[in-house]
């Protein structure tokens, strides 16, 4: 299930802005729920972003994982996660083994 609060994902976003001015949004890059909807944020307020999308002919199954590592292989200032899937938890997991922060939306810090 897609998560799709537009109004709490811009608030969430415009307050990691607000302390990291500098940022570049990293995204999973899908084209529907929250990932989607940071990208909008993103554009609308001329943020740089980075799409990390998963590529499914060469890792089938694996993609989304695989998408992760590639991701956290840019060691980004800190990983926001909105409610998902277990692909959401895995990028969670390993973002914590890496010692990057996490800022749980449910937590509503950014």
């Amino acid at each position: 299930m897609d998560f799709n609060d537009h109004d709490r994902i811009w608030d969430s976003l415009d307050k990691a802005h607000a302390k990291h001015p500098d940022m570049v949004l990293l995204h999973g890059g899908s084209p529907r729920g929250a990932e989607r909807i940071a990208a909008c944020w993103a554009e609308s307020r001329n943020v740089p972003q980075i799409a990390f999308k998963p590529d499914w002919n060469r890792h089938a199954k694996a993609a989304p994982f695989r998408r992760n590592d590639e991701l956290l292989s840019v060691v980004p200032a800190g990983v926001i996660v909105f409610p998902g899937s277990g692909i959401t938890d895995n990028l969670v997991d390993k973002a914590r083994r890496l010692g990057i922060p996490i800022w749980r939306f449910k937590d509503n810090v950014a």
